[in-house]
């Protein structure tokens, strides 16, 4: 058995069968386009939302009532991950940038949860 030789065999896949093409549909002449152009608009599809749509969509229904200070976050992450390498004292460093981002954004929503915070720890001094 040890001296046995393994011999494998790749295939190609077999082909699928290309689809049947479909009739062509006949074109309705200029008269009956003119008389009758609700059928014609009702056969055009529409369009379907771009991919910004369906993200901007999906993040106001995650996110009803903070948007602006999710975006906050997001942007002070970002700029945190581009300035700096991972370590401690940049991690540290980092985390404040997205403190700093949410507070904005939440300022910017109306709601300065942060800043009323940091308002209040400065008057207790």
């Amino acid at each position: 058995m040890a001296n046995e030789k393994v011999q494998a065999r790749i295939e190609p896949a077999p082909r699928p069968a290309a689809p049947p093409e479909p009739a062509p549909t006949p074109r309705p002449d200029a008269q009956a386009v003119a008389a009758a152009p609700s059928e014609v608009t009702a056969r055009e599809e529409a369009p379907q939302p771009g991919a910004w749509t369906r993200l901007s969509t999906w993040f106001a229904t995650a996110f009803p009532h903070s948007r602006n200070a999710v975006l906050g976050g997001i942007c002070g992450l970002v700029v945190a991950l581009l300035l700096f390498s991972v370590g401690l004292f940049k991690t540290l460093v980092i985390a404040l940038l997205v403190t700093i981002g949410v507070a904005c954004g939440q300022y910017a929503d109306g709601d300065p949860k942060l800043v009323n915070l940091v308002r209040e720890l400065m008057k207790r001094r």
